[in-house]
């Protein structure tokens, strides 16, 4: 008797190890907060021969003054907080909340980009590629973005070795963009919008011969009809943000040809990642682009929607709120990625955070990588690995985060020593509507697709216009930006 035993099914591949970089301290405050206490204190003691109650006064203005730089809100210190504030009432006073255009405008005649695009440009390269390369330049932060537009081939009917394949070349890009000297950052975008048809219908009406059979044409005009009722288009970018060494003399034209050289072997690496077609996007794609983002009304109806230039790619009029974004046909709310799913997740962890929303005008879920170099990367899995050690050494007994801490930080010094890039990463999640009084059951959606992933989102209060902006493919490193430092 012969016993045949079945193969076990293959096991899911999962990932994670994610850090959030803390550097430790006294009562919370951080290695300055820290070095501030113990000055706080020598100063204190050194007065005692002359005064106790100027000792007590140093003492008691210390402590208040420390004290916002230990409490801490969302990974945000309450300095951080009241700072905030302040510079939003400040900004409020002096009307830099509200953007007009126009002949009505005291800023501009023509529909410039507004907040930290104002400044921006847009340059057209020819690369040898079959398409012309469009730059966009931010001259404030010395910033050279080129975007991409990717076909992804989907999830849908690709079996598990694939996916994992498809991660671990997407790792292999991510590593090598690490060893691009001048990549500051790479952002990965999917927008979704639900399609009205208007695509189709217009293809249809081109190749249809004004002789062909009344029961074809019947068909057609049935497909037209009933086969934009829960579609989408989805839209994928990949964003990279190049910044031009401080040492010799960087001209526009320089930057981008020396871009354009580095551009191939960065496009090469993203056809094993899932991405079927990848297609430099040109100066009149960018601008319409980011032009539909800011008036999506105007670019959802029916009919070829010529290109603006970049100094007409801007909203007419826009207004900034607590926790909104109104600007010409649209109102948006950005979120931002407080904390990282804990533990191990799938790779179609996001999957469902990214699938398209027939209640929303448009949907942009952008990832956003901040690559280290090798020799940064050594020196901060070393120094992560040091400071874990030192937080759960200071208790009397290490909690069980502190543990698998320590176990985290010791993989990743071990990866990176074998080879593995290092990277920052958040996500930010742009919802337009085109009434406001739907924005908080559009954020109830969200949450719950976000919570399906366990990513942690909040929204982006007080930042709302540069949020919105750092999910266009632009090139905009909000931590450069930042009036407030992070």
């Amino acid at each position: 008797m012969t016993t045949i035993q079945q193969p076990a099914a293959p096991q899911q591949r999962t990932y994670g190890n994610w850090r959030r970089g803390e550097r430790p301290g006294l009562f919370g405050l951080g290695p300055v907060g820290t070095g501030l206490a113990f000055a706080v204190m020598v100063c204190a003691t050194g007065t005692l021969v002359v005064s106790q109650w100027l000792a007590l006064a140093i003492a008691v203005g210390g402590m208040v003054m420390l004290l916002p730089l230990a409490v801490r809100f969302h990974g945000r210190t309450g300095a951080q907080i009241i700072a905030g504030h302040v510079v939003w009432q400040l900004g409020r006073a002096r009307r830099r909340h509200v953007y007009l255009t126009g002949m009505a405008s005291p800023v501009s005649l023509s529909h410039r980009l507004p907040g930290i695009l104002a400044r921006s440009l847009l340059f057209e390269v020819e690369t040898g590629l079959r398409e012309p390369l469009g730059v966009v330049v931010i001259p404030q932060s010395r910033h050279y973005t080129v975007a991409l537009r990717c076909q992804t081939e989907g999830m849908e009917l690709v079996d598990q070795p694939v996916l994992d394949q498809r991660v671990g070349r997407m790792a292999a890009w991510l590593s090598a963009c690490c060893r691009e000297p001048m990549l500051e950052q790479a952002q990965i975008t999917v927008e979704t919008t639900p399609d009205q048809g208007a695509a189709l219908a217009a293809e249809i009406a081109q190749t249809t011969v004004p002789n062909a059979p009344a029961a074809a044409k019947k068909v057609l005009a049935d497909i037209i009809r009933t086969y934009p009722v829960g579609a989408a288009q989805v839209d994928t970018w990949v964003s990279l943000t190049f910044k031009p060494p401080t040492r010799g003399r960087w001209t526009h034209e320089a930057v981008c040809a020396e871009i354009a050289t580095r551009l191939p072997s960065l496009i090469a690496g993203l056809h094993g990642a899932g991405a079927s077609v990848v297609t430099p996007m040109a100066a009149a794609d960018l601008a319409l682009t980011v032009s539909s983002a800011y008036d999506p009304v105007t670019a959802a109806r029916p009919g070829v929607r010529p290109a603006p230039g970049w100094d007409a790619a801007g909203p007419v009029a826009a207004q900034e709120s607590w926790d909104r974004y109104r600007h010409d046909s649209g109102v948006s709310r950005t979120w931002g990625m407080v904390e990282a799913p804990r533990g191990s997740v799938y790779s179609s962890a996001f999957s469902r955070l990214t699938d398209p929303d027939p209640t929303l005008l448009r949907k942009r879920v952008a990832i956003i990588y901040r690559p280290y170099t090798p020799a940064a990367a050594a020196a901060l899995v070393e120094r992560d690995r040091r400071d874990a050690l030192f937080t759960a050494g200071k208790k009397r007994q290490a909690t069980a985060r502190d543990t698998v801490d320590i176990l985290a930080a010791e993989q990743a010094a071990h990866e990176e020593a074998t080879g593995a890039g290092v990277t920052r990463f958040t996500v930010l999640v742009t919802a337009t509507v085109a009434d406001a009084d739907i924005l908080d059951e559009a954020e109830a959606r969200l949450m719950a697709r976000a919570g399906e992933a366990r990513l942690t989102l909040r929204c982006m209060y007080r930042s709302q216009a540069a949020a919105f902006a750092a999910t266009l493919p632009t090139g905009v490193v909000l931590p450069v930006h930042a009036t407030i430092p992070f």
